[in-house]
């Protein structure tokens, strides 16, 4: 975060760790509010986290990174006053913010980010048809259904979806678990065999996110 936006915002009372961030000063529409550097994480890096700092970690194309503060502590709103811009890391005000009031999200962008970009990390695997890519967005235990029989374990897995061809998606829809740790996509694939409708359950597994079971169809 700028230096010299430090004194912008606050923190008060909140739903993140007790915490929330408030405007330290008036905001226009379409001002920067709260501006922030992602740090990547790998899994050593994540499971020497501190206890608690795990809750502001998200993760991006198969990656981990963790927010710093204050914009860890943005909280969500159903009528945000803030807008996200992933690609330049900051929180823009999205009509004026008065001093004192609080600087809100929609939570659920982020989450819509994290698995598309999934998604986005998991084709770019499959038609690379790289082991190491593959191997890095799947779970040790997890199950793949295909042509009519069950691969169990990550490198039986990665060794079947390899071996089915480049694939691209259409119809994709996501649902998303309380909490948002859990995830279902449902989308129709074309593959180097055919067209099949394709499933493919996530969860958060040690701070990033991973296939547990995919329906090939």
């Amino acid at each position: 975060m700028p230096t010299d936006a430090v004194n912008d915002v606050t923190l008060g009372p909140g739903s993140l760790a007790g915490n929330g961030v408030y405007a330290a000063r008036d905001f226009a529409a379409g001002e920067v509010v709260v501006s922030y550097r992602l740090q990547p994480l790998d899994e050593a890096a994540y499971l020497a986290l501190p206890a608690g700092e795990e809750l502001f970690v998200h993760s991006y194309g198969g990656r981990r990174y963790l927010y710093p503060p204050p914009a860890r502590f943005v909280n969500h709103s159903d009528d945000p006053s803030c807008c996200q811009d992933f690609e330049r890391g900051c929180d823009i005000a999205l009509r004026p913010i008065a001093r004192g009031e609080p600087v809100t999200i929609d939570a659920t962008e982020e989450t819509a980010r994290e698995l598309d970009t999934f998604l986005d990390a998991y084709l770019h695997a499959l038609r690379e048809r790289s082991g190491r890519l593959l191997a890095a967005l799947i779970d040790r235990d997890a199950v793949l259904w295909m042509a009519g029989r069950a691969v169990r374990g990550r490198d039986a897995f990665v060794t079947a979806v390899a071996e089915a061809g480049p694939v691209s998606l259409s119809e994709v829809e996501w649902f998303v678990g309380t909490g948002r740790w859990e995830a279902l996509c449902s989308a129709d694939a074309r593959t180097a065999k055919g067209r099949r409708h394709q499933s493919l359950l996530l969860k958060v597994i040690r701070g990033n996110w991973q296939i547990v079971y995919h329906h090939a169809g």
